[in-house]
């Protein structure tokens, strides 16, 4: 899994818990940053840390989560750079 695979897009990955137990891990470019008992912990967590991200480097934020059958499930939540508010000339 590539974190940046689309440009300058950041990917956060919330994998299921291996065999169905905690910890729940948010991950950045392969790298984990922080662990949850619950996955709705671990998706709250993961919007906080998309949003400020978005904010701070100006790029899109995806988040990728593991469905129970394995299958990957991809939510854009901040597709585009932020445009700074025109000043009137």
């Amino acid at each position: 899994m590539e974190a940046r695979d689309l440009g300058d897009t950041i990917s956060l990955y919330l994998p299921q818990a291996g065999g169905g137990q905690t910890p729940f891990a948010v991950l950045q470019e392969r790298k984990e940053v922080r662990r949850f008992q619950t996955p709705d912990d671990a998706r709250t967590f993961a919007l906080e840390l998309a949003g400020a991200l978005h904010e701070r480097d100006n790029v899109p934020v995806r988040l990728r989560i593991e469905q129970e059958d394995g299958h990957w499930e991809t939510v854009d939540v901040f597709l585009s750079a932020v445009t700074p508010p025109r000043r009137p000339p």
